[in-house]
């Protein structure tokens, strides 16, 4: 049973800056704020934060993995386990993905992921994301599963998911894809651009179709060669900054984007950028080989990222905290701007900015207490209740 709490002896990471202010929180949702020092109430408990820092709970829009299930696999128990582990990274949200998979285990999958997000007791499974499978350029996932778009497509998928399909990711340019995008997005679906090859000049009218964001931004989407004469090629990377109402992921672990890039993406305005983890199996755990697909082996090694026998990439081995972290270190973020893209921009892509995405009253109390100094997650709250806490290190 929730009780009415005031923290107090804590920083306050809010959109608009740090506040040193006690958070009033009201059953499971925040109250609002009070100046320090302020006489309390009976009916509330205090709750000395020891000078911790309190964030918004990260949210990770695209993660195909987490610690030791891969999600594509769709076994009994994936989406809750990976849930309770995410807590101990920070994260009180995120999307369970897989990649590109053909009718009709696309459907099966889609079918019972769903049903696991509903059963989720960690953090908030909000939802699936379908990365896939209307690809043009197919990266890691299986390039034999790669389909066009159509409404037959979408609505088997949205019958499938049973109102729990919250993204997809597609290659607008794709034969069919503007029906297919009109239609996901009239049932809530948030569109993402990725995997593609789309011509840059083309990208504001895929964007008029409903296009919400990128995904993992510089990541199989090829630049143009340079051409000579000293000039440097318009590409779909470039094209897609230049979109002030699409939202671009980010993989942030200084391997699937230069470091260099990431100084760049943290210095747009910060309604642009969300952290995206793009995480596989084992993400979290320990070192790991195992087979995204039938016949394609990868590993997964903790702290780098996931690589197939040639190197090539697969997806990362981060943690939300550790993508957290990276931004701050590589991109030069501060903690207000790091929030911004961890946990703000992710819920206003998927639509839930009025109840998630930042402490401010009236939203879901789900917020991670920090180290002021190492920004490790001492604990994490969902809706006001204690969830996760670190033991002593």
């Amino acid at each position: 049973m929730s009780v009415n709490q005031r923290w107090s002896n804590v920083s306050v990471v809010t959109p608009g800056g740090i506040l040193s202010k006690d958070v009033m929180i009201e059953g499971d949702r925040f109250a609002g704020f009070a100046d320090r020092g302020e006489p309390g109430s009976a009916d509330w408990r205090m709750i000395d934060g020891d000078g911790a820092v309190l964030y918004p709970g990260i949210i990770d829009l695209l993660q195909h993995g987490m610690f030791r299930h891969l999600y594509g696999d769709a076994e009994p128990g994936a989406v809750d386990e990976a849930s309770q582990f995410l807590l101990s990274c920070g994260a009180t949200a995120f999307l369970p993905s897989f990649g590109c998979t053909k009718s009709p285990r696309m459907m099966e999958v889609l079918a019972e992921l769903a049903a696991q997000c509903q059963g989720a007791t960690g953090a908030r499974a909000l939802g699936v994301h379908s990365e896939g499978p209307c690809f043009a350029d197919p990266g890691a996932h299986n390039p034999e599963n790669i389909v066009d778009p159509s409404i037959p497509l979408a609505e088997a998928m949205l019958e499938a998911a049973d109102g729990m399909l919250l993204g997809v990711t597609l290659a607008p340019e794709r034969p069919g894809a503007e029906d297919f995008i009109r239609r996901l997005k009239a049932h809530g679906v948030s569109i993402h651009l990725g995997h593609s090859f789309a011509e840059p000049h083309d990208v504001p009218r895929y964007v008029s179709w409903g296009i919400d964001a990128a995904t993992h931004i510089f990541n199989a989407m090829p630049p143009k060669p340079y051409g000579g004469m000293g000039i440097h090629p318009y590409s779909l990377p470039d094209a897609l900054l230049a979109e002030r109402d699409v939202a671009v992921g980010l993989i942030c672990d200084g391997i699937h984007t230069d470091p260099g890039f990431i100084r760049l993406l943290a210095q747009l305005p910060d309604t642009r950028v969300f952290l995206e983890t793009d995480a596989m199996k084992y993400a979290g755990a320990e070192d790991m080989e195992f087979e995204f697909y039938p016949g394609y082996r990868v590993r997964s090694v903790k702290g780098n990222a996931v690589h197939d026998e040639n190197g090539g990439l697969c997806g990362s081995s981060l943690t939300p905290d550790e993508a957290m972290g990276n931004f701050m270190t590589l991109g030069g973020a501060d903690l207000v701007r790091t929030s911004h893209a961890t946990s703000l921009v992710p819920a206003r892509v998927i639509g839930r900015e009025a109840d998630m995405g930042s402490i401010a009253p009236g939203k879901l109390a789900d917020f991670v207490v920090l180290d002021p100094i190492t920004h490790a997650v001492r604990a994490t709250y969902i809706g006001g209740v204690e969830r996760f806490r670190a033991g002593p290190a």
